[in-house]
């Protein structure tokens, strides 16, 4: 075997890899989202109950297929440390769920899994979410505590098998 044929067959291999590895490897780089994002941007004096009604008319600007689907919000609850707003209004919470019910949603849900404190159940109590969850009948996930499902992906963009 002569050095010239190792170089011709490195080359082959070198080229035959870069046309074929787009095809092989994950496509979880692929950027899906659409062209321009649609924004809608609402005015609220505060966090009173007149917020679902504002919030339902921004919603509907878009358009949603909600129809007969599910709906998991997750709020983002860092810690509770009164005075210092670091989560999601728990009036806000409460609002898009009564929004997205009253667009078609089967369901809705809220779940949250805090990294900084991890007592949920405590956070979810002191920011005044549970509250709000009980006055529009929705379920709270722990999602630090909740079981585990296997699920079948809808779509391969990695190496995940469940």
């Amino acid at each position: 075997m002569t050095r010239r044929t190792i170089l011709a067959g490195s080359i082959g291999l070198a080229a035959g890899a870069a046309t074929t590895a787009p095809f092989l490897l994950p496509r979880y780089d692929a950027d899906c989202r659409p062209p321009r994002s649609r924004v809608a941007i609402l005015h609220t004096a505060d966090y009173s109950e007149g917020l679902a009604r504002i919030l339902f008319d921004g919603m509907r600007l878009f358009n949603l297929p909600l129809s007969g689907k599910s709906v998991l919000l997750k709020p983002n609850l860092v810690d509770h440390i009164p005075g210092a707003h670091i989560n999601t209004h728990p009036t806000l919470v409460a609002a898009a769920v009564e929004c997205f019910k009253r667009l078609g949603a089967r369901s809705v849900l809220v779940a949250e899994g805090p990294g900084h404190q991890r007592d949920t159940h405590l956070v979810v109590l002191q920011t005044g979410l549970l509250e709000q969850l009980g006055r529009v009948t929705t379920r709270f996930i722990d999602l630090n505590r909740d079981c585990v499902v296997k699920t079948r992906l809808r779509a391969d963009y990695s190496s995940l098998h469940h």
